[in-house]
């Protein structure tokens, strides 16, 4: 029996034309001259990326290893226990049906808008064996892809962090549209962030001005990597490089500093009527005091409004602040899938365990129909 499927490592082993044909038109950040700015970047060592090509589809996927500290963090019960204090001591190996890089972005482009059950199992069972992997990830949007839920899966499937969102109202022309409608307790807040934050100098980073600044790109970067509760390897923040030449999505890089030190950053992807608010760095010792997160979040909305688009994606870290701005969470789940049977005995009863932490959801603005 012939496969249905072949896989590759390197964009260069690709037919690149017929893997993008095979591209939905909204689905952008599947391009092959994208992928290839992680891949280019990636340290193979932690890394391994695969292009799935089917005849009716393609699916972009990473092996990779997770810290078990990461996966403790998502254990739902007392703050110590045997489990969790076990994970953090171990590495574990998935594959992941998805971008790591860009969690909440869909990953595969079929025909049909979905993956045949019998498709998937023999791809899992090949990559089980030739990789030696038994640990398998369905990120939410690879599972809504499937042709139906498939039974092995619904056992472990366990809640994630919330997508966060926030809607831009259409009449919003600049800032102040957005300050006027939101409760006197956050405008207050609003004026708050800005005063506190009125010492730092903002600069928007030139393509060509870049690469010089990775090094201190980087080091912020990795600190607010260090902190999220649940992350695979780092980005290695030489792609900016390339996502600043990259043509058919616009990239922007804002630098944040404080007497010529560079304290904060963000990154940013426009496309169509979406901003993605990305990959930022800070430096917690001026943070609190010079509200330098809250003024990346309070800049990405004026930046969005200016760039007149529908909605703000910032992605499933740090979900209760955001939602202080107005960002909505859109509910999530994942799931693992074991191939090994002993493991997938042992394991699977301690799925249902995995939850992000419980937060409270604000709502900053008057009316809430806005939302």
């Amino acid at each position: 029996m012939n496969s249905p499927f072949e896989i590759f490592h390197s964009i260069d082993e690709l037919d690149i034309n017929l893997w993008n044909s095979k591209i939905h038109s909204t689905q952008i950040f599947l391009d092959a001259e994208f992928l290839q700015i992680f891949e280019i970047n990636l340290d193979l060592n932690e890394i391994l990326p695969f292009y799935i090509s089917f005849k009716n589809g393609i699916i972009y996927g990473h092996l990779i290893r997770i810290e078990g500290k990461k996966v403790a963090n998502y254990i739902n019960n007392k703050k110590y226990s045997i489990k969790k204090q076990l994970l953090r001591n171990i590495g574990l190996r998935f594959f992941c049906f998805g971008n790591t890089h860009l969690s909440n972005i869909s990953s595969n482009s079929f025909q049909n808008r979905s993956i045949k059950e019998e498709d998937l199992n023999l791809l899992i069972a090949h990559i089980s064996k030739k990789y030696k992997i038994n640990f398998f990830l369905l990120p939410d949007h690879f599972i809504k892809s499937l042709e139906k839920n498939p039974h092995l899966f619904l056992s472990s499937e366990f809640n994630i962090d919330p997508d966060m969102v926030l809607k831009l109202d259409s009449k919003w022309t600049s800032f102040n549209d957005y300050s006027n409608a939101v409760v006197s307790k956050y405008k207050k807040r609003i004026r708050k962030v800005f005063k506190d934050s009125s010492f730092l100098e903002i600069k928007k980073i030139a393509s060509q001005n870049i690469k010089a600044l990775i090094p201190n790109l980087q080091k912020l970067y990795l600190n607010v990597h260090a902190k999220s509760s649940f992350s695979g390897p780092a980005l290695n923040l030489k792609t900016y490089i390339d996502f600043a030449n990259y043509s058919k999505i616009e990239f922007s890089l804002y630098v944040y500093s404080l007497k010529n030190q560079m304290v904060g950053f963000s990154s940013e992807f426009y496309y169509r009527n979406t901003l993605y608010s990305y990959f930022i760095g800070l430096d917690y010792t001026y943070n609190k005091k010079f509200s330098v997160y809250n003024r990346i979040l309070y800049d990405s909305i004026k930046h969005g409004i200016d760039k007149k688009v529908s909605q703000i994606v910032y992605g499933r870290t740090a979900a209760e602040f955001k939602s202080t701005i107005g960002a909505v969470p859109i509910k999530s789940k994942s799931a693992i899938y074991i191939t090994n049977k002993f493991l997938r005995a042992i394991i699977y009863p301690y799925i249902k365990n995995l939850s992000p932490r419980n937060w409270e959801q604000r709502n900053p603005f008057k009316i809430k129909t806005i939302l």
